[in-house]
């Protein structure tokens, strides 16, 4: 599928729908279709798949009659934690299933080998960012598994990681669909809010560091702003990615009219504004957020249809990041300084504020060494006593949420390892990676890291000991490099 999305974007831009909310709001939905099981659920959307398909059905109809390619599933929020404010997450497979049929009916109608559809099933954030504790990695791995399978087993052609605000929960998701369904491509679009950055406080330079490692078919911006506002964000992400670019902007700023939100930009106005981003290398996916119609669709459609999209061209250097900041591995003037005082054995400070459970206490010495002129935080939580996974967890949690600076988790243990990673929303580094414990272990380090996106710190250490002489050194590096070119 990827292949023929990546043909087929050779030769035209591809549409994505409109908005799902605008259209639900304008149909007639009866008091009894938001009922399941006695209770009333009114506002969650992603019951009408069971309880009213025929709406669903007339809504994905329009958009492909209006001439989008790909049409969404009415799924943003069927991940169980959503579902379960409705006290329904055990409803999660069943409505992403049903969902995802919905939209292949319409896919079948109105395909044409000229103008094949394809089923995108949509999967937002749900209401809670793992950066910030409000859910765990696992518990939001999970839910999205159980979301995958549904969207796979109701035939879905892309994955549509849309409105995100949280790189953490990206990666969470990335993980979950590829492990479910690694044959089906992945788009990923972010919101920028009207400060500049997502919700989380990451801008579009930072985001495309934290994704340039990952395997996904596109990156690009949907919902917080209209088109004008969003474009610096598209220029910047186009001058830094590799990967296709979306974008699928709301009718501009949302405006309060008696009580009701209303998108104040007409089809020809959205058309045109949109088109503008066909100018820039890259953008190849055009579609409609918050606020558009099948009007704003069959318009856009109509302006862009004879346009070949530019080929992406953007490059990155090597770089680290945080959820807030990008940090080239190679600095200018050189080197690339590592704060190391956040380790329990070469701090006595930091390793009686671990003793004493004081974890945010800990958050002072990395903060002291950010304001030291610091490029990378290493953290190291290791010593006698204590449970190095659990230290990790909790004192990377904070420092990801609260340190501006790449992290470089730092341990001989892989569970502390994964710990870690699993708190990391940035792209880190991981420290002191060697053969000294055997291949297999050299491995499961190469796993985690190529699974999160992680670079490394390679030691030319291995069975034998340290190397130490020119030939040993050389022979424990091209060993070393020899795994992780196979693993990246």
């Amino acid at each position: 599928m990827q292949k023929t999305i990546n043909d087929l974007i050779e030769k035209k831009v591809l549409i994505i729908d409109g908005a799902m909310g605008t259209q639900l709001q304008l149909a007639d939905i009866k008091q009894s279709e938001w009922e399941f099981e006695g209770q009333d659920l009114d506002g969650c959307n992603e019951l009408l798949n069971l309880t009213a398909p025929h709406i669903l059905e007339s809504i994905h109809d329009a958009y492909a009659a209006s001439g989008a390619d790909l049409i969404s599933t009415n799924t943003f929020g069927s991940m169980p934690w959503v579902l379960d404010e409705y006290q329904i997450p055990q409803m999660s497979y069943e409505l992403s299933r049903l969902g995802a049929e919905l939209v292949k009916k319409s896919c079948d109608k109105y395909s044409t080998p000229e103008k094949p559809r394809f089923c995108l099933g949509s999967i937002g954030p749900g209401t809670k960012l793992p950066s910030l504790a409000h859910i765990t990695y696992d518990e939001m791995y999970d839910g999205y598994k159980i979301m995958a399978e549904g969207l796979r087993d109701g035939g879905c052609d892309i994955f549509l990681l849309e409105t995100c605000q949280d790189p953490l929960q990206i990666k969470a998701a990335l993980h979950a669909l590829n492990d479910v369904a690694p044959q089906i491509p992945i788009m990923v679009s972010v919101t920028i809010e009207m400060s500049g950055t997502m919700l989380i406080g990451t801008d579009a330079m930072t985001i495309a560091a934290i994704l340039k490692p990952f395997n996904i078919l596109s990156l690009g911006f949907n919902c917080g702003t209209g088109p004008k506002q969003v474009h610096k964000h598209v220029k910047t992400l186009s001058e830094v990615t590799r990967f296709p670019i979306s974008v699928h902007a709301n009718a501009g700023l949302p405006q309060n009219r008696g009580g009701q939100t209303y998108y104040p930009m007409g089809p020809d106005e959205f058309k045109d504004l949109q088109k503008e981003f066909l100018e820039i290398n890259g953008v190849s996916f055009l579609g409609g957020c918050c606020g558009t119609t099948p009007e704003h669709i069959e318009a856009l459609a109509k302006e862009v249809e004879e346009i070949t999209p530019k080929k992406p061209s953007g490059f990155l250097k090597a770089s680290l990041a945080s959820l807030f900041n990008t940090v080239p591995l190679k600095q200018e003037p050189a080197p690339l300084l590592i704060g190391e005082r956040s380790n329990a054995t070469g701090s006595k400070a930091f390793r009686e504020l671990l003793k004493a459970n004081d974890y945010e206490g800990t958050l002072t010495v990395g903060q002291q060494q950010v304001r030291a002129g610091a490029h990378v935080i290493d953290v190291s939580v290791g010593f006698a006593g204590r449970d190095e996974r659990a230290d990790m967890d909790e004192v990377v949690k904070l420092y990801s949420q609260k340190i501006s600076l790449p992290l470089m988790p730092d341990s001989t243990q892989t569970p502390a390892l994964e710990a870690a990673l699993k708190q990391i929303g940035g792209r880190c580094i991981i420290n002191s990676v060697n053969l000294e414990d055997g291949e297999e272990k050299f491995d499961t380090v190469c796993k985690l890291a190529k699974k999160f996106g992680a670079a490394l710190v390679c030691l030319v250490i291995d069975e034998v000991g340290m190397a130490k002489t020119c030939e040993r050194k050389l022979e424990v590096a091209e060993r070393i490099y020899t795994y992780i070119y196979y693993w990246f």
